[in-house]
């Protein structure tokens, strides 16, 4: 059984069959995660927003007028 610690509180959290990606609750202090690694077992915070490549073009034009 693989175990990893919440990066919130340090719980021990211990899963099976851990697969990237997945996201759960810790158990003891109820942040949500994500398992980010499997060797070894990883747990960090969800990422959800998508990453926007014209965000930066953007901002340059708008200061740059």
């Amino acid at each position: 059984m693989a175990k990893a610690f919440c990066p919130n509180c340090d719980a021990e959290i211990q899963m099976r069959n851990p697969k990237p990606g997945a996201k759960l609750t810790c158990p003891e202090c109820e942040e949500q995660l994500e398992i980010v690694g499997t060797n070894p077992f990883e747990l960090d915070y969800p990422y959800e927003e998508e990453w926007d490549d014209d965000w930066d073009e953007d901002w340059d034009e708008d200061w740059n007028d």
